[in-house]
């Protein structure tokens, strides 16, 4: 007994350790690769299994009910098995997401992020699930097409020699020894960040899609099928760590896409992370990896099964679960224009390597609605960045009528705008409520996981008439593109990106053998250099050019104009200047170094160094002189001085009515006091006099107070110069409390999310004209980025690029690996490393290897 007693602590310690040592060993859920390598720091758990889909209660014999509408999911972090919605991120794109999806976002998102596109939380995967929750891993199963294309009837990928195209990349003088020194020196600086930043996801996030930079651990945003370890291969082998890349090709091995703790895949950011991570890493390896083709061909044939509508539009967030895959299903309503136009180079490039027509049949029937849509948009020669891509028709309710299928249609819903009356309901008066508005205009930017900012699909399908059973759809909802309800919106910014950056790509990639892509692009030049291109006043008379975004509140209205800079755009530079050798376009190549010059001009005007994400300018007019005006500048500042300022004499007035409104009240109870004070008072009532007494000490000082108009004038005139700063004042506290480079008129977006854009095209400018300049340039910006980025376990996206010591947002997307790091280290190397005239570069910056030339 005393034994017993003297060591029962210890005991039951013991019996609570094996207890909890068996409950997390079972509930812990490994990562879709499965690796030998150190526990993380600070290592999220595991995901939790999502219940099965609605209408799905036996998945080893699944019935088909009728087709429900498709529905992205929320634009906000969502939970494991929810939709991802779009990102360059985006994205990238996406996406980025953002923007490029490119993405945010991140929507994700990033948009918003995210955006491109909108991606899960950064806090996914923590909290680990009880051991009775969890299930089986389901995996994806090959189920016969619901409407399949028949083999004669399937698009055939171009054949025969292909064309002698003309060469992009500038001739290059031999480099003096000095110059060599100094070049191979940053190189080897850049090299080593991206060593640090792989090294910190090898040792806290292997096998997962991102590393958290901050403190080490992960996060899953794309499916956990290892964005990071596949977006980065192709960027292992040029910076020629070949070991490296030997080790992350046998992790790839262990991916498993049939399975993921998301119930859908992003079909835009599978493709051209995923996909294009193992085509380039494919080709850029001299196709001595097998692996690598055959894991892609896995993933290909997946993404496949994502275009089995009845008018083969894909879905791009594709519910691959055997219990989903079994029903009927359409594309969107709310279609992003990059997610859906910018999958033809990867699906291209797998049917080149593979023989196989099917995944460039599904790619050529997008690129045809896209062209029989290009002329009859609201901005001919533009598409709207979200297109209706369902294919169904309006219903003859709406409109009293049937639209031809074959026949662009436009479904906008007119929307109502605010009157100009409506819209200055928020103008601030004064420097105090100037402040407080910027302070509720604030968003959250650290929750802008995307590439693609972008909104849910629409999921009723009765705002177009659509049918929903199985067989109306096959009947119905077999059309093209067209326009999606409510207001459309034109720009080659995200979110729609990379669908005009893929036009000349794509061209390349397929040898020169279908014009199509080049009428296509030319087609939408046009429209952009008419109807966006601007150039901005700024000081020190720079001559830059931005793209514009236009709005169309409904069909037959006036454009609305946002002059904007924004990151996700800075890939057009790079566009304009291959399309102009490419093509023949020769003043598109001045045209291209004033778009890139526009975004080396941004990073230039912060305290950072670094271009944020949004913000707005002032343009000036078309084919006349654009010379710096501070007046010019101030107003578009203060917009609204007389507004402004008229609302606050009106409060002004107001106060000073209720002022002599109270003053006149006053005085009546004081004459009313003095009247009851002079009666006499009966003897036997001794309080009474006191009473009267208390009112006549009272009221004189009431009455002198509200009687001295003047003081009272004055104090309210005084307090009135606070209240109501006058247009000097207001500019110089916005241009102080927001940070604002001379030109800016506002900064929608302080983030910088780690993109590409902007040194993409630094790169591209280089390779093609050889002007030294460029590099400069680019290094300016290498060393801006390391200095605010850098981490211990990586490098990490940053909240606000116009303080001096911004907070990071421990967020490293692996673009940051595949795309800006890359464009850097290729800035700086030799021209003949990755050469534009061998090589043609996806969204994701992946190489794939363009026909053989016959110069």
């Amino acid at each position: 007994m005393f034994r017993a007693r003297r060591y029962r602590v210890l005991l039951i310690f013991a019996a609570v350790f094996v207890l909890a040592f068996i409950h997390f060993s079972r509930s812990r859920q490994p990562p879709t690769v499965t690796l030998g390598v150190p526990p993380p720091v600070d290592r999220p758990g595991s995901y939790p299994q999502s219940p099965p889909a609605a209408g799905n209660k036996d998945p080893a014999a699944p019935k088909i009910p009728q087709e429900t509408p498709q529905s992205k999911g929320p634009a906000e972090p969502s939970p494991p098995d929810a939709n991802i919605p779009s990102q360059h991120p985006p994205s990238d794109s996406s996406s980025s997401a953002p923007e490029h999806p490119r993405p945010s976002n991140e929507a994700q998102s990033k948009e918003d992020g995210s955006p491109y596109f909108q991606t899960g939380s950064g806090s996914q995967g923590q909290g680990k699930p009880d051991a009775d929750e969890i299930q089986p891993a389901v995996h994806w199963k090959k189920l016969p097409e619901k409407y399949p294309v028949a083999p004669e009837d399937l698009i055939k990928i171009p054949t025969g020699i292909p064309k002698s195209l003309p060469k992009l990349q500038a001739k290059f003088r031999d480099e003096v020894s000095e110059d060599k020194m100094k070049r191979l020196n940053r190189q080897s600086t850049i090299k080593a960040a991206f060593e640090h930043a792989w090294s910190g996801y090898k040792s806290s996030a292997m096998g997962h899609d991102e590393v958290l930079p901050l403190r080490g651990g992960f996060r899953d945003p794309f499916n956990g099928w290892g964005a990071t370890l596949v977006d980065t291969l192709d960027t292992l082998w040029i910076m020629g760590l070949k070991e490296e890349f030997s080790i992350a090709v046998d992790q790839v091995k262990k991916i498993d896409f049939t399975t993921s703790k998301k119930g859908e895949i992003p079909v835009f950011e599978t493709a051209i992370r995923y996909l294009g991570g193992l085509l380039g890493a494919y080709d850029i390896s001299g196709h001595k990896y097998d692996l690598l083709l055959d894991k892609a061909i896995e993933l290909g044939d997946i993404l496949i099964s994502a275009f089995d509508t009845p008018n083969r539009m894909p879905m791009l967030y594709y519910k691959w679960k055997p219990t989903d895959t079994s029903n009927p299903h359409r594309a969107s309503m709310a279609t992003v224009l990059a997610e859906i136009g910018s999958l033809n180079m990867e699906f291209t490039r797998l049917a080149q390597l593979t023989k196989d027509d099917k995944y460039y049949d599904a790619i050529a029937r997008i690129t045809n609605e896209l062209e029989k849509f290009q002329l009859h948009t609201s901005v001919s020669g533009l598409w709207p960045m979200k297109v209706d891509a369902s294919g169904c028709l309006v219903s003859k309710s709406q409109l009293g009528h049937e639209i031809p299928r074959d026949a662009p249609r436009n479904t906008s819903i007119p929307i109502s705008t605010p009157s100009s009356a409506e819209s200055m309901i928020a103008i601030p008066t004064n420097v105090e409520s100037y402040k407080n508005l910027l302070d509720s205009r604030e968003l959250d930017e650290d929750a802008q996981l995307a590439t693609y900012d972008t909104t849910p699909e629409l999921s009723t399908p009765e705002s177009h008439g659509t049918p929903t059973s199985a067989g109306e759809t096959a009947e119905y909802c077999n059309g093209g593109l067209t326009n999606p309800p409510g207001s459309l919106q034109f720009g080659v910014g995200a979110p729609a990106d990379s669908t005009y950056e893929y036009l000349p790509k794509e061209y390349m990639l397929l040898g020169g053998l279908n014009e199509q892509y080049r009428t296509m692009y030319e087609k939408a030049m046009d429209a952009a250099r008419k109807h966006l291109l601007f150039r901005p006043m700024i000081k020190d008379d720079r001559d830059v050019r931005f793209l514009a975004t236009v709005t169309k509140p409904r069909p037959d209205a006036e454009m609305v104009y946002e002059y904007e800079g924004a990151h996700l755009t800075c890939f057009a530079g790079g566009m304009f200047a291959v399309g102009s050798k490419l093509f023949g376009i020769e003043s598109d190549l001045d045209l291209a170094a004033k778009l890139t010059d526009g975004c080396v001009w941004a990073y230039e005007s912060t305290k950072t160094g670094i271009m944020p994400e949004k913000f707005m300018m002032t343009p000036c007019k078309k084919d006349e002189p654009c010379e710096w005006d501070e007046a010019k500048y101030w107003k578009a500042l203060d917009p609204h001085e007389e507004t402004r300022t008229t609302r606050g004499k009106q409060q002004r007035e107001q106060k000073e009515n209720s002022a002599k409104m109270e003053g006149k009240k006053d005085e009546v109870r004081g004459t009313q006091t003095n009247a009851t004070s002079s009666t006499p008072a009966n003897s036997h009532k001794k309080r009474e006099p006191e009473r009267g007494n208390w009112h006549v000490i009272s009221s004189p000082m009431r009455t002198t107070k509200a009687n001295n108009t003047a003081d009272v004038e004055g104090r309210d005139s005084s307090s009135s110069k606070s209240s109501t700063p006058s247009h000097k004042e207001f500019v110089l506290s916005r241009i102080q409390n927001e940070h604002l480079p001379p030109g800016v008129t506002r900064i929608n977006s302080r983030i910088y999310l780690l993109r590409p854009e902007a040194i993409e095209s630094v790169f591209i400018m280089y390779r093609l004209t050889g002007e030294e300049h460029w590099r400069e340039k680019g290094w300016k910006m290498f060393e801006a980025i390391s200095k605010y980025t850098r981490t211990d376990m990586g490098h990490s996206a940053i909240k606000d690029v116009t303080v001096e010591n911004p907070t990071m947002s421990n967020e490293m997307q692996s673009f940051w690996l595949a795309e800006t790091l890359k464009y850097f280290y290729l800035l700086f190397s030799e021209p003949n490393l990755v050469s534009l005239d061998e090589y043609v570069l996806n969204t994701e910056a992946h190489p794939f290897k363009r026909p053989v030339y016959n110069y």
